[in-house]
């Protein structure tokens, strides 16, 4: 097992670094990146003496986090991942569905095994540095969590371990059997006189390896292959290896008969190898001394163990085959002594040696700073706390107010997921199973990046179904504002009504009314017709509905219809006071030949205040006070004046 790369030093080639007064410093910019600066910290009496003219160039450096997470050929284990903890969160909430953490366990490790795979196919000729070291990291995690399976998921009766950890060691290290299987399937040593050790230089290093995972049977195959295999020693050594007593917590001999008879066997093979029946075959001989357990056999186990992981089971098979659960920290504690010193342990050791100790609550905090972004961590941790493996909360490592480890981390790796551009959405996954997770999301989905309108449409529907009425009108405003760039005023009003944004309507609202005064008419009249809730929220565009329904009625000759809203548009006062004099001139539409009279003399004096204030208005400003709204006024007045007239007619007639 190779030591795991944890971090990359980055070198920043900067002149100003040449001063020694000159530091680094930064701050977050964005979600993701560090702005990194050069500042010349100054003391006091340079202070002083200081002009104040200092024109160094300094370089703003931007730092961008590079994991391994966003690769395209690992993105698939976020992917799929979030579905797998989606489902497992569910059915934790449905009593009626089962929540077998051994299964899940094992589909984020099948997970685990695809993404290697595709690293593999991407990667033939294993010529890429980068997808080497990625490879690196997935195995050696995908070895790390299959021992935390096998330890604390895998229910065992009478606590006796070492089957599960044989199986652990086959599946991560099979080179032995590999190496047997290229011997085995080879037909053409067996049917000429070429003698298969020579024909396979690596032929006793298999057998050594097989021996040491405990794959009796396949060592007895490539030992009856062998070319001395009709010779005495090597008779001795099949049948005492097809003698050997298996242990099986299913079933079988209790522990204490099952020790007996192991002992007794183990004994018998002693008392051949002491008596020197082996010693024609130095390679065979050794095998033996293996199989015996024999003291002197330690180095050349070590010797065939490329990691203290298999050196600690291959010991275990032929000292303590019933060993249990609770004395692995000594045995394990013992092995890796035999390959580093405590100062020498890389973070794949201490990882194994608290899960080996029991201490799970170690072993999660020291996950959390494998380099793997908190996929790791996240999920491995959400599993034990769901299966109550671990204590809802533990003092953590960090400085942070959460002291649940679970929380913690499914906030912190839905936070880390939400600063890409695609992965973004799997981040909202993590982030709605946390308590703070609605905070977090309302922040951070406002901030994402606006770059197509279907990035918008989503950002929108999980804003919407989780009630975050902030986000979608921030959202919506800054869709608004760009369209208002583009000139799409009707465009920008469809963003406002939906974001139910108040203040931008009654910009926009303005806008419309404004032009109307230019031109004489609306503009985006089907969007106008059909504001919906926002004349509710918005004075203006409550003000445009009515002004829009009172143009209809009085198109339509509905004129008595329309006095009536136009007078109830006056006594609302949500005019706008630029708007006043063109909705005042208005009131000559109610002039015609009929001489029909459709205001009283209350509203009459209404409509003349009205006037009144808006005379006032334009000469307190008095860029506004031109010509052509003085002949509005005139036209206005004189229009009073005569509806005044019709209805003293009308009272006197009466």
């Amino acid at each position: 097992m190779s030591k795991t790369i944890v971090y990359d030093t980055l070198s920043i080639p900067d002149p100003s670094f040449i001063d020694d007064e000159v530091k680094m410093l930064g701050s977050w910019f964005g979600m993701s990146n560090i702005c990194a600066f050069p500042t010349k910290m100054s003391t006091l009496s340079n202070n002083r003496n200081s002009s104040g003219d200092d024109k160094t160039e300094r370089n703003i450096i931007h730092l961008k986090l590079k994991t391994m997470l966003f690769d395209p050929k690992v993105r698939q284990l976020v992917n799929e991942s979030s579905g797998v903890f989606q489902e497992l969160q569910t059915n934790v909430d449905d009593p009626t569905k089962s929540t077998d953490a051994l299964y899940y366990s094992r589909k984020y490790r099948a997970i685990l095994s695809t993404c290697i795979l595709a690293i593999d196919r991407s990667n033939p000729d294993k010529t890429n540095e980068t997808y080497n070291q990625y490879k690196m990291l997935l195995h050696n995690l995908q070895l790390i969590w299959h021992l935390c399976e096998v330890l604390y998921l895998v229910t065992v009766p009478g606590d006796t371990i070492l089957n599960n950890l044989l199986d652990w060691i086959k599946i991560h290290y099979e080179n032995a059997e590999n190496q047997a299987s290229v011997i085995t399937e080879n037909k053409i040593a067996y049917l000429t006189d070429e003698h298969i050790e020579e024909k396979f230089t690596f032929y006793w290093d298999t057998v050594i390896g097989l021996v040491l995972q405990g794959n009796i049977d396949t060592t007895r195959m490539l030992l009856s292959n062998h070319s001395q295999s009709d010779t005495e020693p090597f008779i001795h050594a099949i049948k005492i290896l097809k003698s050997m007593p298996t242990y099986s917590i299913y079933g079988g001999l209790p522990i204490a008969e099952y020790t007996s008879r192991f002992k007794g066997w183990q004994s018998s093979a002693k008392a051949k190898l002491e008596c020197g029946v082996f010693l024609s075959d130095s390679n065979l001989n050794n095998v033996m001394k293996i199989i015996c357990g024999d003291p002197d056999a330690i180095n050349l186990i070590r010797s065939h163990c490329s990691t203290w992981f298999q050196f600690l089971v291959a010991q275990l098979i032929y000292t303590d085959p019933t060993v249990k659960k609770h004395s692995l920290s000594l045995y394990a504690h013992r092995s890796v002594s035999k390959y580093y010193e405590e100062s020498e342990y890389n973070h794949m050791d201490t990882l194994a040696l608290d899960l080996f100790d029991g201490d799970l609550e170690g072993f999660v905090k020291k996950l959390k700073s494998y380099p793997d972004s908190g996929w790791s961590s996240t999920h491995l941790t959400n599993l034990l706390h769901l299966c109550d493996k671990i204590e809802p909360e533990f003092e953590m490592s960090e400085a942070v107010e959460n002291k649940n480890p679970n929380e913690q981390y499914l906030l912190d790796y839905g936070t880390f997921l939400m600063t890409h551009h695609s992965l973004w959405q799997a981040g909202v996954t993590y982030l709605d199973y946390c308590s703070a997770g609605k905070g977090y999301l309302s922040v951070l989905l406002s901030k994402l990046e606006i770059t197509s309108d279907l990035r918008v449409s989503k950002i929108l529907h999980y804003a919407t179904a989780r009630r975050l009425h902030n986000v979608v009108s921030s959202v919506c405003k800054v869709k608004g504002m760009l369209s208002l760039q583009k000139s799409r005023i009707g465009e920008a009003l469809c963003w406002a009504i939906r974001g139910q944004d108040s203040a931008f309507a009654t910009h926009l609202g303005d806008l419309y009314l404004k032009d109307y005064v230019k031109s004489g008419c609306f503009s985006n009249p089907d969007i106008l017709d059909n504001l919906g809730s926002i004349v509710v929220t918005c004075d203006r565009f409550m003000f445009i509905g009515k002004y829009i329904q009172f143009l209809k009625l009085a198109l339509d000759k509905k004129l008595n219809e329309a006095a009536l809203l136009y007078i109830e548009l006056l006594r609302s006062n949500i005019c706008p006071e630029y708007f006043r004099l063109t909705l005042l001139m208005d009131v000559l539409m109610f002039i015609d030949d009929s001489k029909e009279c459709y205001f009283n003399i209350t509203d009459i004096s209404l409509i003349t205040m009205r006037l009144d204030d808006a005379i006032m208005e334009s000469n307190e400003d008095s860029e506004t006070a031109d010509q052509f709204i003085l002949s509005k006024v005139v036209k206005i007045r004189q229009g009073i004046v005569q509806l005044l007239s019709i209805s003293i007619l009308k009272k006197k007639i009466v």
